[in-house]
Order: structure tokens, then C-alpha cells, then sequence
């Protein structure tokens, strides 16, 4: 048996007040490393975050910290005191009362005398909001310096704009980048001179191979593949930065909580402008003439022809490149479509077209499956996300950890009975090998259930309340209501290569919110051919449109006509065919509904009722009247 890891976790921001960083983390090791050599505790580890806010749990070190604690490395936490942990109550609560405790991990404030095994902690929660007020107030304090700055003109930015760059020895002076300087002049020299459009100039940089701006200052979110693609939202908000004319603006924006860094804009007529605080490098007669002509209306397009109802619009991602796609007027028939944005824009993707016709119907047909799941077998899929059984896992650690405190009961038992002569010491070992191997499979055993709990209890009310929506909820049509509840995503593949099983079709998948992918918990399977025509055909019908000719179909679908005639050979079955059958399944039904002929005739894509009587009489036999009768007989 191996001694676990006392972690000596160690946290400095410049919040906190200390003038140099090294020697408070310094000083908090020195005093850890005392302390925990002067209580016994060994195997020690340094976990340290430098420079990182008490407010922002995502540090790395803490990270890899709960990482070794989940892996049931470490027994015990030792910091300086819990404001060391963090400055939001809520969640250092959460941490040192329930995560840590399934883990069996002890938590340590050396200074604020804190010990998580004691029942003496009565003033924990009041000094976690003691401290989160500090942070508040520190966070205040910041604010109010950068709005007196602000005021009296100095910069207040974290980094320059594009252009600029900081003055050597000092923290916030401007001077001209002359790398890309040039740059920002052209962009504003082809806006007013050569009257080029935002789209025109950023075309004419990608062209090019400039750098973006992203891409110029190394930032670590810049698509490696995408560093020459600028676009026209780029230019026009650097059109109207008044930097590039000498002049500082601040508070443009500002900070809505301390604990989140959330950021909200400021209206522009509540900027403050400073003018000629810094070398320009735009004219300033140049860069008024541009806020002249970006003030100018914009060219609208000319009124659609069909208004359109994009449900899907921001929750389409690209299964090759993760990026979003984009909304797309068919040309070819009343509907819209949606392709990735990187292939429309930059040819640096596949083009893979899918219609909000086909997300609706592949939509319904899965979610409409989870739902039957759900009434059928509700166990099976509370299981897969873990809120089934949650007592039940709850007990089985309680009695563990009953088990494990008797076992260790046991051994000081067996410690004392060698003491006083009566066992051996060989009987001693021996017993106490087993129950301690005993007391590590139980404790391996708590932490894993733990942890089964943890992830059941999270979001749990939230999960289930998503269940029930989606049991109660009618998904004969998709409504807007029905995806702003429902769908976080949807992952749209490309289309299957010819000599594949599934060639022509599409990979789509939906991810509910709180849930995960609908195809992690039910089959999903590819709609064969006929099953997409069919939903195509029932929806154009239900619209009242005549369909005379397959391309109708196959262009809603976004597939070849050679695709989906090769894709109905291999199904053994044709479009004329489909059509047929699905025409009589449909006048049967609504013929039961107490449906007129004038009315039927238009729900089934005839082009008149004199067509619908010979497609009575030629595909079911008989007449309109025949058939009416035999049906309602």
C-alpha cells in the first residue's frame, strides 16, 4: 500500500494585493511545506496557479489537481487558507463539502484553521463570502482606476489595435506598427479613394495572402487554415475605428460581472473620444470621409419571394470543419437550404447542402423515436444519462463507507490484541492484509460510485425536465418552439462516396440540450430513398402543390437525379411507383376521414378532380363512388 499525495495547492493574483508574485507563491510553499512536515503528512505535491484570479476556477494547475483526486491519488488538500481555493463561495462550498468529501479527500486552511474533518467550521461559508466580497471589491477598485484613466484620456485597452503596437518601456503608449500600417492605409485608401466595398477589399486581401488580424498577432483562436481570410464585418469595423486617426476612445464596452468577465457594449454616444492622443495613421479628412460613406444606407436586395421560417439557422455545424452553415434561397423551388460557410466563402470545405425540409423531417423521425423510447423503456435511457437510481447509489456509499469506518475499527481492535500478547504479530499481519485490502475495494468502490453520483445529480432537474417535454410534446410538425427548446446542434455530414452502402445519403445528427446526441440513446438509422421521396411528396402534397416531375423532389432533397435513381435501383423501386403507392395509401385514409373529392384531389398533388377519377379508376379498380363505398361500408 502506497501513501497518497498531500497536495499543497498554492494560488496568487495580483488582486490579492502583493507586490511580487514569486515571493507570495514562495511564501506560500515555505509555509505548506512547515506545516504539513509538521503534522505528520508526507508524499507532498506542489499544485500552483500564478497569476490567476480566485474567481476563475479553470485554472490549470487546479484542474490537474481534481483530475489526480478523481483518480483517488490524494488524500489530502493543504492551502494557505480557503480564499486560496477561490473567491465564489457557491462553488468552493460545492467543492470542499461535496466533491472532495466522495473522493475521501480532507481539506486543510492552514491559517483560517479550517479542517474539513472537524465539526468547527461553522464560519466556512461566511468567510467564502467574505471573500468573494473582497474579489467584488477588488474588481470595483480596478474599475474605478480604469474609468479615471479613462476620463483623462489614457488608454485603458488590454492591447493595441491592429496597426499599433506598445512603445518599448512602457505599459500602454501607442506607436505606429510600420509592419502592417501600411495595411490599415490601403484598407481605408480603396474604401474613400477607389470606392471599394467592405466584401471587395476583404476579397482583395485573401487574394493577396495578407495575414488577418487574428492571424498577425498569433492569437491561439485563429483557425490555422483560415489565416487570410478576412472579411467584410473586419473591415468595416476597422473603417470605423477612430484609433486609426490619432484619437483614444474609451469604455466602449464594460465588464457585467467580476465572477463571469462577461462583457456588455456601451451605446456610442456614451464613448469618450480624446483626439490626437497618438501618431495616425489614417488622415483624419480620410477617415471622416469613410464615416461618410459607411453611414450611407447599404443596397438591399430585392424582395424574396417566399418568406421563410429557418429554424435551423445558427445550430448547423459542418461535420468536417466544425464551422457553422450558412442559410442558402433555393432557386430551384420554394424552400431554403443551408451549406457550410468555409466552402461557400473560401472553397476550403465539402459542399454539402442540406434543405430545412429534410432537418425537419429527419428531425421529427428521431426525436419522435426517442419519444417512443421513453414510454416504452424510460429506465434504460435515464440509466444512459445517469439520474436512475440515484438513492439507490447514495445508500450503497453510506453503507461503504460504514463498512470501511468498522474495518478500521477492526484493525485498532487487532492492533490492541497484539499489544497485549493476545495474538501474534504473524496473526496481526495477516489479518490486517485482509481487511485492508478490503478497505482499499471498498474506497475504490465509493469513489467510483461517487462519481456516478456526481454526474447523475448534475443538471439532473434540468435533464428530466427535458424528458418530459419531449414525452408530452406532439411532434407531428417541427415548430420554432419545439427547436429553441430542444436542439443545441446539428452535426451535418456530407454525402456518402459512390461504391459505399449508404452512397448518396446524409449523415445528420441532433443534440438536445442536457441530453447529448438523440443517436447515443436510440437507432437512428439513414431514411432509406423511398422514406425521404415520401416525406417530400406528403409535405408538397399537404401545401397543395402539383408534382409532376422527380427533379422537384430530388432538388428539395439536395441530391443528383442520377444519385437518387441509382439509390431507388439498389431499393428496387422507382419514382412513379412511389408516388402511385403513396397516393392511394392517402386517398384510403382521407376517404375515412369524411374527406370530399374536391377536397382530396387537392391533398394528394392532382392538378384537378377529372385527373383523381382516373387515378381511381386506373391504380385502384374502381371509381371514386366504388371506392368511397367499399371503404365506409
Amino acid at each position: 500500500m502506497y501513501d497518497k499525495i498531500t497536495a499543497l495547492y498554492c494560488r496568487y493574483s495580483r488582486d490579492d494585493g502583493q507586490e511580487e508574485e514569486n515571493a507570495s507563491i514562495t511564501h506560500q510553499r515555505e509555509l505548506l511545506k512547515e506545516y504539513a512536515e509538521n503534522n505528520g503528512h508526507t508524499n507532498l505535491r506542489y499544485y500552483a496557479d500564478d497569476g490567476y484570479s480566485g474567481t476563475n476556477f479553470d485554472r490549470p494547475d487546479f484542474q490537474r489537481m481534481l483530475e489526480d483526486i478523481k483518480k483517488n491519488l490524494i488524500s489530502t488538500v493543504i492551502v494557505k487558507d480557503m480564499s486560496r481555493f477561490g473567491r465564489n463561495y457557491i462553488l468552493v462550498g460545492q467543492y470542499v463539502e461535496l466533491v472532495l468529501p466522495m473522493h475521501g479527500v480532507k481539506v486543510i486552511g492552514v491559517t483560517d484553521n479550517y479542517d474539513s474533518t472537524q465539526d468547527n467550521n461553522d464560519l466556512f461559508a461566511f468567510e467564502s463570502i467574505f471573500a468573494e466580497m473582497y474579489a467584488a471589491d477588488i474588481s470595483k477598485k480596478v474599475i474605478t482606476y480604469k474609468r479615471n484613466k479613462g476620463v483623462n484620456g489614457g488608454v485603458v485597452k488590454t492591447r493595441p489595435v491592429y496597426g499599433y503596437k506598445i512603445a518599448p518601456n512602457t505599459k500602454d503608449k501607442w506607436i505606429v506598427d510600420e509592419k502592417v500600417a501600411g495595411i490599415v492605409y490601403m484598407i481605408f485608401d480603396k474604401f474613400v479613394n477607389e470606392e471599394m466595398t467592405e466584401y471587395q477589399i476583404a476579397t482583395y486581401l485573401r487574394k493577396n495572402k495578407v495575414l488577418n488580424t487574428s492571424a498577425y498577432i498569433g492569437s491561439k483562436q485563429c483557425d490555422p487554415t483560415r489565416i487570410y481570410a478576412w472579411s467584410s464585418s473586419t473591415i468595416t469595423r476597422m473603417l470605423g475605428m477612430a484609433e486609426y486617426s490619432g484619437d483614444t476612445v474609451n469604455f466602449k464596452s464594460r465588464t457585467i460581472s467580476f465572477k463571469t468577465k462577461q462583457r456588455e457594449k456601451i451605446p456610442k454616444d456614451q464613448w469618450l473620444v480624446f483626439r490626437d492622443t497618438h501618431e495616425a495613421i489614417v488622415p483624419r479628412e480620410m477617415f471622416e470621409k469613410a464615416q461618410i460613406r459607411l453611414a450611407r444606407p447599404k443596397k438591399k436586395f430585392g424582395e424574396r419571394k417566399y418568406e421563410y421560417n429557418t429554424f435551423f439557422t445558427k445550430k448547423c455545424k459542418c461535420s468536417e470543419c466544425g464551422g457553422r452553415m450558412s442559410v442558402q434561397v433555393s432557386k430551384g423551388y420554394d424552400g431554403i437550404a443551408y451549406n457550410c460557410q468555409k466552402y461557400i466563402s473560401f472553397k476550403t470545405c465539402k459542399s454539402h447542402t442540406v434543405r430545412e425540409m429534410t432537418l425537419r423531417n429527419m428531425f421529427k423521425d428521431q426525436v419522435s423515436t426517442l419519444q417512443q423510447a421513453l414510454k416504452t423503456n424510460p429506465q434504460e435511457i435515464e440509466e444512459k444519462l445517469g439520474i436512475y437510481g440515484l438513492s439507490g447509489l447514495q445508500n450503497e456509499i453510506e453503507s461503504s463507507n460504514q463498512r470501511i469506518a468498522d474495518i478500521d475499527s477492526y484493525i485498532q481492535a487487532l492492533f490492541e490484541s497484539k499489544i497485549n500478547g493476545e495474538i501474534t504479530q504473524a496473526d496481526f499481519i495477516n489479518m490486517s492484509k485482509r481487511y485492508s485490502s478490503e478497505k482499499i475495494e471498498l474506497q475504490n468502490k465509493v469513489n467510483q460510485l461517487a462519481e456516478k453520483l456526481a454526474i447523475g445529480m448534475r443538471n439532473s432537474t434540468q435533464i428530466l425536465d427535458i424528458l418530459a417535454f419531449i414525452k408530452e410534446t406532439d411532434f407531428s410538425e417541427i415548430t420554432e418552439e419545439i427547436c429553441d427548446k430542444l436542439i443545441e446542434k446539428v452535426i451535418v455530414g456530407i454525402y456518402e462516396k459512390k461504391g459505399t452502402v449508404n452512397y448518396g445519403k446524409q449523415s445528420l445528427r441532433f443534440k438536445v440540450y442536457e441530453i447529448g446526441f438523440i443517436d447515443e440513446f436510440v437507432d437512428v438509422s439513414y431514411q432509406t430513398f423511398r422514406e425521404r421521396i415520401e416525406d417530400v411528396l406528403r409535405h408538397r402534397y399537404a401545401d397543395q402543390i402539383v408534382t409532376k416531375r422527380p427533379h422537384e423532389v430530388y432538388e428539395e432533397l439536395g441530391l443528383t437525379y442520377y444519385i437518387m435513381k441509382k439509390g431507388l435501383q439498389r431499393e428496387n423501386i422507382n419514382f412513379n411507383t412511389i408516388v402511385i403507392e403513396l397516393r392511394k395509401k392517402l386517398i384510403r385514409e382521407y376517404i375515412k376521414r369524411g374527406m370530399s373529392a374536391n377536397e382530396i384531389f387537392k391533398v394528394t398533388g392532382f392538378a384537378s378532380v377529372n385527373r383523381f377519377y382516373s387515378f381511381c379508376n386506373e391504380h385502384l379498380g374502381m371509381t371514386y363512388k366504388e371506392l368511397k363505398k367499399d371503404i365506409l361500408s
